[in-house]
């Protein structure tokens, strides 16, 4: 059997992080978010099909051997991202998208399933979601983020076809926002009588926005615990709360504070008394003494200079949003930092405001408070 992993999307919701690498490859726990599911996939003992675009070299790369893939190179929507497997495809199959998490007992259980069902889980707050219509285990309809405040059955991602999909594809028209949906796809065969049935999962945590990064980096160690990798330098002083990942040849203090849920990747360099709560510091970079980094994400090879502050709390204690593709979202979260691209330079005594995005390559003047998002490079 086939499971098919959609990973083609330009992930314009993760920016700045995206600008330079896939957004499956942002790094969890030290390890791509893709690569975490895919291992979890090869324990079920099935064909695995990345569905990418030629440009995605990162990804194409890094599983190079272990996968099949298929291109898509103009994404045209998930319908059209399955299309482009159908010559890997001889009988039943699964797709998912390539941001979700699920355990491996339910995974497991899942595809032991017959076409077509789909797999639901039940979301206190499904207004983000495609919500399933029920009757018993039958799915009759989705609506989409409709306005219900109260448990519902969410649309996951994943789902069990077989051939029968694809002449129904052909056939799909093009959504509101342009694209071709696979739930337009699957609609259209319950109109023309085919049964769809729901497959309940009893955890699920989909990675759509950055902060859910941090959700996922959290959820990640809280299931495999702390490593510390053996060439990792933890100098005099230094505290840590687990679980934590803390990479190869970094060095850590002294008098350095790591709290839980903190990933530091390899060659990174912790400074003197600096504070570390519930964030990514990604390879090769340095937050230098006498600073804070808390809820935040910071990309490969950023400097963070002496003094640098990332704050997390609004002193009103309201949630902070994040604008993300020109509108103000709502993280749901009090305590959320800043997200750092890679390659990103601070000088000294720098504050930085929750919520806010720095794109890649930017030189930070000293002493700045940072108020807003940075995406172009300010006056030096």
């Amino acid at each position: 059997m086939k499971f098919v992993i959609l990973a083609a999307g330009n992930g314009t919701r993760m920016c700045p992080l995206t600008q330079t690498m896939s957004k499956p490859m942002i790094p969890v726990a030290n390890k791509p978010l893709l690569e975490w599911y895919v291992e979890k996939i090869e324990k079920l003992g099935t064909d695995i099909i990345l569905v990418v675009r030629k440009d995605q070299k990162d990804i194409r790369e890094y599983f190079d051997g272990r996968v099949e893939f298929a291109y898509q190179d103009t994404p045209k929507g998930t319908a059209d991202a399955i299309l482009a497997t159908e010559n890997f495809i001889d009988g039943k199959f699964v797709v998912s998208n390539s941001d979700e998490i699920f355990n491996q007992k339910d995974l497991a259980e899942f595809i032991r399933q017959k076409p077509f069902t789909l797999a639901h889980f039940v979301h206190d707050q499904p207004k983000r979601f495609g919500v399933f219509t029920l009757e018993n285990e039958l799915i009759k309809d989705i609506i989409e983020k409709p306005n219900i405040n109260k448990p519902s059955p969410v649309n996951v991602g994943l789902y069990i076809f077989d051939k029968h999909i694809f002449d129904f594809i052909r056939k799909t028209p093009f959504s509101e926002r342009r694209e071709l949906e696979i739930t337009t796809t699957w609609k259209m065969m319950i109109e023309n009588g085919f049964e769809f049935y729901s497959f309940r999962m009893s955890d699920w945590l989909t990675v759509g926005y950055p902060w859910e990064i941090l959700e996922a980096n959290q959820k990640i160690l809280n299931e495999n615990g702390s490593k510390i990798h053996k060439t990792a330098e933890m100098r005099p002083g230094t505290y840590i709360e687990h679980p934590v990942f803390i990479g190869e040849n970094s060095i850590i203090g002294p008098n350095c504070y790591i709290r839980k849920y903190s990933t530091i990747g390899k060659n990174c360099k912790i400074g003197n008394a600096v504070e570390i709560k519930n964030s990514i510091i990604m390879d090769g970079s340095y937050v230098s003494h006498l600073s804070y980094v808390g809820d935040s994400i910071i990309g490969r090879n950023c400097n963070i200079a002496a003094g640098t502050l990332f704050a997390n709390l609004r002193l009103d204690e309201k949630n902070i949003g994040m604008k993300i593709k020109g509108d103000y979202v709502d993280s749901n979260m009090k305590k959320l930092g800043s997200i750092v691209a890679d390659s990103v330079k601070f000088g000294a005594g720098c504050t930085i405001m929750p919520g806010k995005k720095i794109w890649p390559n930017i030189l930070v003047p000293p002493c700045q408070k940072i108020d807003h998002d940075i995406e172009t490079q300010p006056e030096l």
